[in-house]
């Protein structure tokens, strides 16, 4: 099991991070960045947005679905892209024009839904161990290489409901170098 040396909190902004880092952030299946940190995401990064409401827009008109099996041993249907991560390269329109830093942005799908309609804290939380092990596995991929870091916001914590203390062991246990930045107290 990994230790939570591979998990760094630190205080700041997310999204003053160095050039051609990752900013990871907790998404739902439908398409929209209408609330919590998702919302500053669409405002900093509305070209990586459309290609995240695109890559759900696919999955909304051909729904696939995939099994996997828990850590429990537990099989478990989800729709995709719940569960799984979707890494966007940096848009020209967002660094040329608005935040003038090729950031990457990971879309974690650790919710299918939203508002009223998220999923609990527990099909968050199994959303969340499968959307790691699914970028920590893209990651792996020669076109990636350039990621100079990996870093995320307190994922799950505020719309999606989910203690933070929890979402953190199943990023200590993915063993990826996340640094998880936080606004100052």
């Amino acid at each position: 099991m990994a230790t939570s040396s591979n998990v760094k909190e630190i205080e700041g902004d997310l999204f003053t991070m160095p050039e051609g880092t990752a900013l990871i952030h907790a998404c739902n299946c439908k398409g929209t960045w209408g609330g919590g940190i998702a919302k500053t995401f669409l405002k900093k990064y509305p070209a990586a947005f459309k290609v995240y409401q695109s890559f759900c827009a696919d999955f909304e008109k051909n729904p696939h679905y995939l099994t996997t099996t828990q850590p429990s041993g537990d099989e478990v249907q989800v729709r995709l892209p719940e569960g799984h991560a979707l890494i966007i390269p940096p848009q020209p329109a967002d660094y040329e024009k608005r935040t003038g830093k090729k950031h990457w942005i990971i879309c974690l799908f650790t919710s299918y839904g939203l508002g009223q309609n998220v999923s609990s804290p527990a099909a968050v939380l199994r959303n969340t161990e499968t959307a790691l092990a699914d970028l920590k596995t893209q990651l792996r991929e020669s076109q990636y290489a350039e990621i100079a870091g990996l870093y995320a916001c307190q994922i799950n914590s505020v719309l999606f409901q989910v203690d933070w203390n929890l979402t953190k062991q199943k990023m200590e246990q993915a063993g990826l170098n996340i640094t998880v930045v936080s606004l100052p107290a």
